[in-house]
Parts: C-alpha cells; sequence; structure tokens
C-alpha cells in the first residue's frame, strides 16, 4: 500500500471516531473560545510596559496557542500507542510491513493536524477580538511552525518509548508541560524570570517556539532577526527527532523480546 494511503487510512480513523463524539467536539471549541475571552480580559488589566512592547491581548494569545500545539505534540504519541494496546491493533500493525517508525508517526497525523485547527482557532478569536496580524511574516511563520513541530514531537516520541516500556509517560509529560507554563514565557515575557530560570528557559523548545512565532507575526521581524530562533529550533529537531525515533525502535524490539506489546 502507497505511504499516502496508508497515512489516509490512519488519519481517517482518528477523525471518524473523533467525530463521533459530537458533543465532546462542540465543548472542546467552546473551551478555545472561554479562553480566548479570558485571556482577552486579563490583557486589558496590564499594560504594554511589561510586555517589551506588544500588546497583552496578542502576546498572551501567541503564546497560548504555540504552547497548546506543543502540548499536543507530547501527549499525541502516547495517546495513539494506548489507545491502540487495549484493542490489539498496535500488535498486529507491527507484524505488517508497517515499521515502528511509521506507525508512530503516522497515528499523530490526525491529533497534529487538529492541534493546528486548535491553534488557527485561538488567532481567529484573537483577531475578532483586536489581534492586528497586518504584517505577517508568512515565510518566518511557517518555518517557525515546521521547525517546532519537528522539535516538539521528539519530545512526545520519547515519552511514547517511556510508555512502551515503563508502561507509565505521564511523569514525563507532565514534567516537561509544567517547565513549558513556567519558563516558555506563555504568559509573560522571560525578561522577568530570575536569572538562573532566564538561562534555563533558553534550553526549552517552546520558548524559541513563542518568541519567533511572536516576532514573526506582531513584531514584523524579518527572517535575519528571527534567526537565532530557527537556528535553535532546527538543533532541537535535528538532534531531538533522529534519537526519539531510534529509541521508540528500541522501545518497540524491547518489548516485542519481553512478550509486553499489549500490555498497558
Amino acid at each position: 500500500m502507497p505511504i499516502v494511503w496508508k497515512a489516509w487510512s490512519f488519519i481517517k480513523r482518528d477523525m471518524v471516531t473523533d467525530l463521533s463524539y459530537k458533543l465532546s467536539f462542540i465543548f472542546q471549541i467552546a473551551d478555545i473560545l472561554a479562553g480566548i475571552g479570558g485571556y482577552y480580559f486579563l490583557a486589558r488589566v496590564t499594560g504594554k510596559a511589561a510586555y517589551g512592547g506588544y500588546d497583552p491581548f496578542p502576546f498572551i494569545v501567541v503564546g497560548v496557542a504555540v504552547n497548546g500545539y506543543m502540548t499536543t505534540c507530547l501527549v499525541c504519541f502516547t495517546q495513539g500507542l494506548r489507545g491502540n494496546q487495549p484493542l490489539g491493533t498496535l500488535k498486529m500493525a507491527l507484524v505488517t510491513p508497517t515499521s515502528p517508525v511509521a506507525f508512530i508517526l503516522y497515528s499523530a497525523l490526525y491529533p497534529l493536524g487538529r492541534a493546528t485547527i486548535d491553534a488557527s482557532l485561538y488567532l481567529l478569536g484573537g483577531v475578532i477580538l483586536g489581534l492586528h496580524m497586518g504584517h505577517v511574516n508568512i515565510t518566518g511563520m511557517l518555518i517557525i511552525y515546521v521547525l517546532s513541530a519537528l522539535a516538539f514531537s521528539s519530545v512526545g516520541i520519547l515519552s511514547a518509548t517511556f510508555t512502551l516500556v515503563f508502561k507509565r509517560g505521564d511523569p514525563f509529560v507532565v514534567l516537561f508541560g509544567a517547565l513549558a507554563w513556567l519558563l516558555g514565557g506563555v504568559f509573560y515575557p522571560i525578561s522577568v524570570l530570575p536569572p538562573l530560570l532566564r538561562h534555563a528557559s533558553q534550553l526549552m523548545p517552546v520558548t524559541h517556539a513563542i518568541i519567533g512565532m511572536r516576532a514573526a507575526m506582531l513584531g514584523n521581524a524579518t527572517l535575519t532577526q528571527m534567526l537565532p530562533h530557527i537556528a535553535l529550533l532546527a538543533i532541537f529537531a535535528l538532534i531531538g527527532l533522529p534519537v526519539s525515533l531510534l529509541a521508540f525502535t528500541w522501545g518497540v524490539t524491547w518489548a516485542r523480546k519481553a512478550g509486553t506489546l499489549s500490555h498497558f
């Protein structure tokens, strides 16, 4: 079966499952809209001075949208793994010509697509409430988006590997997610952090994704001005993705030998 058809079969399966829970789907959209309203009123009690010259509302909306996308990248691989284990489809799929790498990547296609739509809804709601995007660096925004997806996904695949081997990936995800909220500059610029935490934040890909996306969407930045964040995200992706995929392949091999591939 061609790669495209294999990928589409995973997307179609997950999309049908997701849309079958119509009420849950509506609640997710309502949650996004309610969140946007909350951020709008939160921004009204703060001023530009605290946000490095940015309007508080756009600053927060972009940060939340990027962080929400990162969170999906962290959990979707583990959720895809967990969803297929009790049904036995994980074990069945991995005895076919489908490689472990292809399986874990295909399983994440629909959740990542949904996360992109959710992030777009945040931005659309922001535009409706006054977020101005007249000078967006589209090229820079797309580069940051792609590199962020790759960098975040490497952490998510490591989490899935941890789950496959130890049956628990939650501590890994919770720790990274909590650090992202603290150090990533979602609600506030990292300049307000103490020096030690400010330096630590540079080790988080989400920090550079958020700063880079704000520069592309709100700061009218050129690619040259965005280059430091683009370069760091590229390094995270180029190192993290191969390492995480190798780790997942090893994890599948170990689970096969241990006979725990279907255990959860």
